[in-house]
């Protein structure tokens, strides 16, 4: 498939890498050359700079041909826009548009938009993650954080809330005999556990051997 993706943020290059991975052909749009060049050499779809609802920027993306676009800005107007533009003008059959206010789906739904929810998109790929065993880097979310997977193997006899405040990161979910739930604050960490936090690249060392264990693939 031939798709484009419009905005280079978080979720926006997410899907780039994933889709140009999957085998598809991906070109990404966006205003800030910054964000598209931290796309990387390993990303071989096509990058343009531009306003990312200017017409002859779509054109240039050769969005008459595309089989999909995903308008995934920041920017609730700025992606209704496009979607309407993409749909309206050029006819595109697969119009996807990020929505970040929840109260703005039904303006979405009553324009036959289909959307996509980030918050929802990045659970679905936690859940899926922690489907796959031996896996420790889950996501990264910018240059400073990741998402990672621990083993508890040093029992401290720590809550939730105490690992939070002493390593500076955020627990999302515990795995305990396989089953996935959702932390509570005063709940105590035991050997064996697994846990999901969020936790600054540069805290991830001092994490790891101190409390847990990398799962190594």
């Amino acid at each position: 498939m031939y798709i484009i993706i419009i905005g280079c943020g978080r979720l926006g290059s997410n899907l780039a890498k994933g889709l140009a991975d999957d085998g598809n052909d991906i070109c990404i749009i966006d205003r800030d050359a910054d964000k598209l060049n931290a796309l990387g050499s390993g990303f071989n779809g096509q990058r343009i700079k531009g306003i990312e609802f200017d017409r002859d920027i779509l054109m240039e993306a050769g969005v008459q041909d595309a089989d999909a676009v995903l308008a995934v800005t920041p920017d609730d107007n700025i992606n209704i826009t496009i979607s309407l533009i993409v749909d309206k003008i050029f006819k595109v059959n697969n119009v996807i548009s990020r929505v970040n206010d929840p109260g703005k789906k039904t303006i979405y739904n009553q324009l036959g938009i289909n959307t996509i929810d980030p918050i929802q998109y990045e659970l679905e790929i936690l859940k899926n993650k922690l489907l796959i065993e031996n896996m420790e880097v889950l996501s990264s979310l910018d240059n400073n954080y990741e998402i990672i997977e621990l083993l508890v193997y040093k029992e401290k006899h720590l809550s939730v809330m105490e690992i939070e405040e002493r390593y500076k990161c955020i627990i999302s979910a515990i795995v305990k005999e396989g089953r996935m739930g959702l932390p509570q604050k005063n709940e105590i960490v035991r050997h064996g556990d697994r846990i999901v936090c969020t936790v600054q690249k540069k805290d991830k060392g001092r994490l790891i051997n101190s409390f847990g264990k990398e799962i190594l693939i």
